[in-house]
């Protein structure tokens, strides 16, 4: 009897955390985690769908191949269920055929197009070694996830380029989760980036992954005005020979609000999507700047209206965001005299014989945000 109920005890046991062991594998599931993994200057990117499926676009160039793979086993990966190579160029291809060989890769994209670099060869010659199909990364094509909670689309390629366009080639991928929505976009270029606005196929997403780690030939006003990201992840090498990401780009992202992220700042970043809201595993490397209100006026005033001869006045100036810079021009009787200073600071100012009497009249004008701001003050000496 007593070896029944052991028994019995035994399998309601193995029941229990079997049953357990299914809960917490689908309450951990519930999430798609991107990883926008560091290779210096090139891409990797490691999708988790909800349901464990996995997707992995380009792998940096050949030296971070390793680097990749041993990312890809800390994530406890054995199969790759989507390979993507985005374009030919090294930077994207260079370490995928290190990754082909370290794992079993269910399905691999890639745009048709060819190229004859070492590195694309390299990539070529794995997937014929382990007896794999390429297939067409191009618009219009869907990655056939298991998971139905997500859908993957390739919105790019739309058309045929040269082979000397490697860049508008790239397979750009359009990844939507619940409500959540991310958009990788390879190295496409102004030129692909309007043939998608032409073919109306882009919409707001909530996660760039910004393009040509960024250039300032990619991520247009044009294209940004309709994809308004709130949060854009540069994938960058630090101090790289190109001056990624440019001045220009940077100032593209600030102007529709967008939050940045930067590998060669932070390394390896995280965006983890529970399908309502995106969580960052690191804080903004660039801050927006804040964006002029309608209502700014820039306002200035002199702490001594009558002030005596070769005495110092202190101009203010408000109105707009402290640190703007502005410009102060002294209409003094005989001179005009020019000063510089900047918005919420107090900016001395030595009169020395102004004449005695004379209602010397003070023009601030500062710009910000494109729009040039200006206001009046004066003073009399006596």
């Amino acid at each position: 009897m007593k070896r029944k109920t052991r028994i019995i005890g035994i399998v309601a046991a193995l029941f229990l955390s079997l049953f357990f062991a299914q809960y917490i594998t689908s309450a951990a599931s519930k999430d798609l985690v991107v990883h926008f993994i560091d290779v210096g200057q090139g891409d990797s990117i490691f999708i988790k769908t909800p349901q464990g499926e996995s997707i992995l676009i380009d792998a940096g160039n050949r030296a971070k191949g390793h680097d990749v793979v041993a990312y890809l086993k800390k994530q406890n990966v054995n199969t790759i269920n989507y390979m993507i190579a985005t374009h030919p160029d090294s930077d994207h291809i260079g370490g995928l055929d290190e990754v082909i060989n370290a794992f079993k890769v269910d399905n691999i994209y890639a745009p048709k197009v060819s190229h004859t670099t070492q590195a694309y060869k390299d990539f070529l010659n794995a997937v014929k070694d382990k007896n794999y199909k390429i297939k067409t990364a191009a618009s219009g094509v869907k990655l056939p996830l298991k998971d139905k909670t997500v859908t993957a689309s390739f919105l790019a390629p739309v058309k045929s380029y040269s082979t000397s366009d490697l860049n508008n080639w790239s397979a750009v991928l359009h990844v939507k989760y619940n409500k959540n929505t991310f958009l990788f976009t390879g190295d496409i270029e102004s030129k692909g980036e309007k043939d998608l606005i032409s073919k109306k196929l882009l919409s707001k997403v909530d996660v760039l992954k910004v393009s040509h780690h960024g250039a300032k030939e990619a991520t247009t006003t044009e294209f940004l005005n309709i994809v308004k990201p709130n949060f854009a992840v540069i994938s960058v090498g630090k101090g790289n020979r190109y001056k990624h990401p440019t001045t220009e780009t940077l100032k593209r992202l600030t102007a529709v609000k967008a939050n940045i992220y930067r590998t060669d700042l932070s390394g390896t970043i995280t965006a983890t999507s529970n399908g309502t809201t995106i969580k960052m595993n690191e804080k903004p490397t660039q801050v927006k700047e804040p964006v002029a209100n309608t209502s700014n006026k820039l306002t200035a005033s002199v702490d001594n209206k009558t002030p005596k001869q070769n005495s110092t006045i202190n101009l203010s100036v408000n109105g707009l965001p402290k640190g703007t810079k502005y410009t102060a021009i002294f209409h003094y009787k005989s001179t005009n005299t020019t000063y510089y200073g900047k918005v919420g600071e107090k900016l001395p100012v030595k009169i020395s014989r102004a004449a005695i009497g004379f209602n010397v009249k003070v023009d601030i004008s500062a710009s910000y945000n494109g729009k040039t701001y200006k206001t009046q003050t004066s003073f009399t000496p006596k």
